[in-house]
């Protein structure tokens, strides 16, 4: 870590943020469990705050508030667009990622009603509407237009993220567990 950041870094608590869940996931899944909570040891030392929401840490960094924010890198490029000074980068050892999903309730009570939104969207049209909203993520309907200022998948060292491994609860209970004792309760 970088002494001259002491301070000056921001990531979400993993117990609140599934961002920072998956940043904890990715550190394992790249470094192995044993270094990558030493890493996340040393990381302890420069954040000034573990947020409640993924991301806000840049938007702490886009008002000034904290040097680096660590988060998903389309929250950033939504910051960026704003007009903050934000420099959006991706680790070079690689990255972890989001699918982000939908679900509908066994036995809802609008069914219906929910079939029908998630038909809209899943559509090109409604993920379209994406970039109109500041939101940057890459759109998941091949029809869909990707916008200019979402991250370049392509130019991004993405990890083999296993999400049948990460994703369980198990497996999520006793990383966040062994996070808060051996992480978050050091003093920095």
């Amino acid at each position: 870590m970088r002494p001259e950041y002491k301070g000056e870094e921001q990531v979400a608590d993993p117990n609140s943020s599934g961002t920072s869940y998956t940043m904890l996931a990715t550190l394992i899944q790249l470094f192995g469990e044993p270094e990558a909570f030493e890493y996340l040891k040393k990381l302890h030392r420069n954040v000034n705050q573990y947020t409640k929401s993924g991301s806000a840490p840049i938007k702490a960094a886009s008002l000034g508030e904290t040097t680096i924010g660590i988060v998903f890198m389309h929250d950033a490029v939504t910051m960026a667009v704003r007009g903050s000074p934000i420099k959006v980068v991706a680790p070079c050892e690689g990255t972890g990622y989001e699918i982000g999903s939908m679900s509908i309730i066994t036995g809802a009570r609008n069914l219906e009603a929910a079939k029908k939104f998630y038909d809209w969207a899943l559509s090109a049209a409604a993920q379209n509407l994406g970039a109109q909203a500041e939101s940057f993520q890459v759109p998941s309907s091949r029809g869909a237009t990707t916008p200019p200022q979402a991250p370049k998948l392509g130019e991004i060292k993405l990890i083999d993220y296993d999400f049948a491994k990460y994703g369980s609860s198990a497996e999520r209970k006793r990383l966040l567990e062994k996070w808060s004792k051996e992480v978050k309760s050091i003093p920095n």
